[in-house]
């Protein structure tokens, strides 16, 4: 084992590297190669395969898969399962569509070949380098948002569960309604809010903690909704800017806040994105519902926001279903973050007695997913300093005159 780089009091924007493989000449090339690029600074670390890292857990996991293949799957399989886990590459030798597919379904995050070509290894690590600098300016809470392009994949519904999961740790909670025209999240959670996010609109001062907190309604459980509007044509009224500035505020009274945006994709939604750490999207065991998931990456990866990465959660999940879980996954050539199962009986117990999943089936495989869904989401999180808004629609613009 040998560590080269920077000492342990690691510089701000150093990342540490975990080198790993069983090829020691192999290993030492990449290592040089690495090494060579400069920007981002690195410290790296290289290991024979599962091997633990002397310097504590590292920022990047590299897995060379040369060799013995099914060893490096397996080391990459149980670093995905860690909480937190690193940011995993696979170092592919053979440019075989079969173990590409087998690595990222493994938990690798991104791909890369052997010998590495330094632009691609700069381009994967310059855009680890640049989420992590993007968080180190934020303080606060966690932000997560929810979307679906399209609709009945119980977006809301999970979206309303999971924040009552959080609640169950006793954390602060509070839920943002973007899904502006549906207004469906006061409704998933029972409540019948006096107020909505409309006043902040028509505010004719700087939003403050005293003008969110009167805008908020309270579930019986202890977590706020900023509810959408009660008219559908209200809907047009909420901006990306105050959607921003309310986000901004929301995650410095919070531990969670947890947004709905809805099937419909406009500047609000990339509004909320820009500040999230974590960005889910909601799919279920359908052709239609897996064709929609790769439409909306087209979208997101033309955005450009190169700091966040969608994860993806099957919900009402069938281990019997024709389509299965590993068919999805093959499809969109990504790992699924979740499978949340399905469980009808439960729901409908919760809103017959117009009481929340836990007061009815607390020990439901349901709620035991969603449980453990909470306890994955990153516990600390950031408050983005405020940036230039820019519309979706001006985005993709900018986007394809970069292309062309």
């Amino acid at each position: 084992m040998s560590v080269s780089g920077v000492n342990r009091e690691v510089s701000r924007g150093t990342l540490r590297v975990q080198l790993m493989g069983d090829n020691a000449e192999l290993r030492a090339t990449a290592k040089a190669a690495l090494a060579a690029l400069g920007d981002p600074p690195l410290e790296i670390e290289e290991t024979s395969l599962g091997a633990q890292s002397s310097a504590g857990a590292p920022d990047v996991l590299m897995v060379m898969l040369a060799g013995n293949e099914e060893q490096g799957l397996r080391c990459l399989q149980s670093q995905a399962g860690q909480n937190p886990r690193p940011v995993m590459f696979a170092l592919v030798q053979t440019r075989s569509a079969g173990l590409m597919k087998r690595a990222l379904r493994a938990g690798a995050d991104e791909l890369l070949f052997l010998p590495l070509d330094a632009g691609d290894a700069t381009r994967a690590l310059l855009k680890i380098s640049e989420a992590r600098w993007r968080l180190d300016r934020r303080d606060g809470g966690v932000v997560c948002s929810f979307v679906s392009v399209v609709g009945g994949v119980g977006t809301t519904t999970l979206v309303a569960n999971l924040g009552l999961a959080l609640r169950q740790t006793q954390k602060r909670v509070a839920m943002i309604d973007l899904d502006l025209q549906t207004g469906g999240l006061a409704v998933a959670l029972g409540i019948e809010p006096e107020v909505t996010i409309l006043p902040l609109v028509r505010l004719d001062r700087k939003l403050d903690s005293l003008q969110l907190e009167s805008a908020l309604s309270k579930h019986e459980s202890g977590l706020y909704l900023l509810a959408a509007p009660k008219r559908i044509e209200e809907a047009e009224l909420v901006s990306d800017v105050t959607v921003g500035t309310v986000i901004d505020l929301m995650r410095q009274l919070f531990d969670y806040v947890i947004i709905d945006c809805g099937d419909h994709i406009d500047e609000n939604a990339v509004a909320a994105w820009e500040r999230s750490e974590h960005l889910f999207y909601v799919l279920e065991q359908s052709i239609t519902s897996a064709r929609c998931a790769w439409r909306f990456l087209d979208l997101f990866e033309r955005l450009g926001l190169t700091s966040l990465q969608p994860r993806f959660l099957l919900n009402r999940h069938r281990s019997a279903h024709p389509i299965t879980d590993k068919q999805i996954e093959s499809t969109l050539g990504r790992e699924l973050y979740a499978r949340i199962p399905a469980d009808e009986h439960a729901l409908e117990r919760a809103e017959v007695t117009a009481k929340y999943l836990w007061q009815v089936a607390p020990a439901s495989a349901l709620a035991q997913s969603l449980e453990e869904l909470a306890r994955r989401i990153a516990p600390s999180a950031p408050a983005a300093e405020p940036e230039q808004e820019i519309g979706i629609f001006a985005r993709l613009r900018s986007a394809f005159a970069v292309r062309t």
